[in-house]
């Protein structure tokens, strides 16, 4: 009998620890996680994997064993909805309307400049091998298997080819998206009418709060009283908000930038000019050799995706849930690219790459700001998606800390699977790069598999679907693997993935 595997996620996995090269401290083989190969990926599955503590690099999803890796990676988030900007944004943001403003900025000048917020994250195994197949139908194996105990488990005589229906799904969720994305992309940004600039023959104007204060100070001179020194009514100052940040820009600009939703493959118009910029990137910031950023790496590590695309919930207008590229254009040119996963409850920040020739104006930091823009912008139509996920935190790199200054920024423990204030974290990872963070110690991970859920772990071999129990029984498997599985991935996922052996 055939089995229909839509609804499930599709996965590979690989029972062995892999040891890497770190990218944060280059120990050779100190990077020490799990991985998987997913061929598909529901939007909730993933959103519930980064909850566990993975992280996809193109269709290579891995966890970190965190007690075991020389430089330990926390999953980090913050809430968008009660962001707030410190000086050093609205610095970067200023820098950058100055810039479309004037045109004006040093270009190889790298002094003085704020702290830039991209990482090198292209991990080995994003173009690992698999064995996944999916042109063939899968049969159930005459043992447990039952529609009747696993209800999204389509068993009968007449099922299609195990892709057959989920293909024609994504293909027209991709084209529903496609002509989605650019009204979101209208949506999302605002339009300013052309005007005629500034005076350049006048000085520069004063900000509207210091000639109020200026002209109050005056009439107080003129009745003989003089300014109290402290300032009042601090509770009726309304505080601006990112998004004046970002649109605070005259109406007439010497440059114009312009913000695209795309989801990308080999044949879109733009591929050929985005892996050009990714090559450019890796090889002047991260120093890697032209060979190993080629166009073939820029698509199994950036484009490649296993999720499946979903337009967003109630009929909800925009560009829905999956993978996208964040194109940033400068009038005619590309200068950056943010890659993001948009899932039920967060938008994911998987890859930022930029021209180096704008390294001054910050666009790292820049392109996190505006994602957490797209996060408030999409959150009053899904109130359930406020948070914005920044991958990992590692505490004993300096360079990643910066991370944590994004307020407020939450880390998962890696034992308990809670989140915890960072602040709260930096004491005990200023004792040890590894730490439990949650303080009560008799908490526990309340996703934890029991034995029935590792028993009905879903296996396909030689095309046949079956339980992990029934697999140890026919094939001598070892049940400890998928004693493994079942805790590195979690009650509430384990019975959506299909492992493909």
């Amino acid at each position: 009998m055939s089995v229909d595997l839509s609804k499930f996620s599709i996965v590979q996995w690989y029972a062995e620890r892999e040891r890497h090269r770190c990218g944060y401290c280059k120990d050779p083989s100190g990077s020490v996680s799990y991985g998987m190969y997913t061929e598909e990926l529901t939007v909730q599955d993933y959103k519930d994997l980064i909850d566990r503590g993975w992280r996809r690099s193109g269709k290579y999803c891995y966890k970190p064993i965190m007690d075991k890796t020389c430089c330990p990676q926390y999953t980090i988030r913050c809430n968008a909805t009660k962001f707030k900007l410190n000086n050093s944004h609205k610095r970067i943001i200023k820098k950058f309307n100055k810039f479309l403003n004037d045109g004006i900025f040093t270009k190889n000048n790298l002094q003085n400049i704020e702290e830039d917020n991209t990482e090198s994250l292209s991990v080995p195994g994003y173009d690992k091998q698999n064995s996944i197949k999916l042109n063939r139908s899968v049969i159930a194996e005459n043992c447990s298997l039952s529609s009747d105990a696993d209800p999204k488990l389509s068993i009968n005589d007449s099922c299609p080819v195990l892709t057959s229906k989920k293909s024609d799904v994504a293909t027209e969720t991709r084209q529903q998206n496609s002509s989605n994305i650019s009204s979101a992309s209208k949506s999302i940004k605002k339009q300013f009418k052309e005007g005629n600039g500034a005076d350049p023959n006048k000085p520069p104007p004063k900000k509207a709060k210091l000639m109020r204060l200026e002209k109050k100070r005056e009439k107080l001179l003129q009745k003989g009283l003089e300014i109290q020194s402290s300032t009042t009514n601090n509770a009726n100052n309304r505080v601006k908000t990112l998004k004046e940040f970002l649109e605070e820009i005259p109406c007439s600009t010497k440059h114009k930038i312009k913000i695209k939703f795309e989801q990308l493959n080999k044949f879109h118009d733009t591929f050929s000019e985005s892996a050009e910029l990714y090559k450019k990137y890796q090889t002047t910031v991260h120093n890697e050799p032209a060979s190993e950023c080629g166009p073939n790496e820029f698509y199994y590590f950036l484009v490649n995706t296993p999720l499946k695309a979903e337009p967003f919930p109630n009929g909800v207008d925009g560009p829905g849930y999956g993978s996208f590229h964040q194109q940033y254009w400068l009038d005619d040119k590309l200068i950056a690219v943010g890659v993001i996963d948009i899932l039920p409850g967060c938008v994911s920040s998987v890859y930022f790459f930029y021209d180096p020739d704008y390294r001054a104006l910050t666009l790292g930091t820049y392109g996190s700001l505006r994602e957490i823009q797209l996060v408030q912008d999409l959150q009053p139509q899904i109130p359930d998606l406020k948070y914005y996920y920044m991958g990992f935190y590692i505490h004993s790199c300096p360079k990643m800390r910066y991370k944590g200054k994004l307020h407020s920024s939450v880390l998962l423990c890696p034992e308990t699977y809670c989140w915890f204030p960072i602040e709260k974290c930096l004491d005990k990872l200023d004792a040890s790069k590894y730490s439990r963070l949650n303080d009560d110690i008799d908490a526990l991970d309340a996703n934890k598999c029991n034995s029935m859920d590792v028993d009905c772990v879903k296996v396909v071999q030689d095309y046949k679907l079956m339980y992990a129990k029934d697999f140890v029984r026919l094939f001598d498997g070892d049940r400890d693997d998928f004693v493994n599985i079942s805790d590195l991935v979690g009650k509430k996922l384990i019975h959506n993935i299909v492992f493909w052996l």
